[in-house]
């Protein structure tokens, strides 16, 4: 699991890529509250799921803990949701509270 963010005008970019699961979770969980918490002016907060080749219930529950977190500072999108996290991500109903952008 790599995990990768960048800056921009627009907002954090957080950029996930490889297989979000219980192996990955605690310390993709870590570093994100790590990046979050430095860019807390930030716009808004992205997670690109371009790169996710699987997606768990687990890695859903570490991306919504994220919302959960810091959702009173920054409001929260999905960005190109690859197939196998788009699936999990609908069945969850995750795009009701972080919906998709361009």
């Amino acid at each position: 699991m790599e995990l990768n963010y960048y800056l921009a005008e627009s907002g954090l970019y957080l950029c996930l890529c490889g297989e979000l699961d219980e192996c990955a979770a605690a310390r993709i969980r870590t570093r994100l509250d790590e990046i979050i918490t430095c860019h807390l002016t930030a716009k808004r907060v992205v997670f690109d799921l371009s790169g996710l080749k699987f997606m768990d219930s687990t890695g859903v529950g570490v991306i919504l803990g994220r919302y959960k977190k810091y959702a009173k500072f920054l409001p929260f999108f999905i960005a190109n949701p690859s197939p196998a996290a788009h699936r999990v991500l609908g069945i969850g109903g995750i795009y009701d509270i972080m919906p998709l952008c361009g």
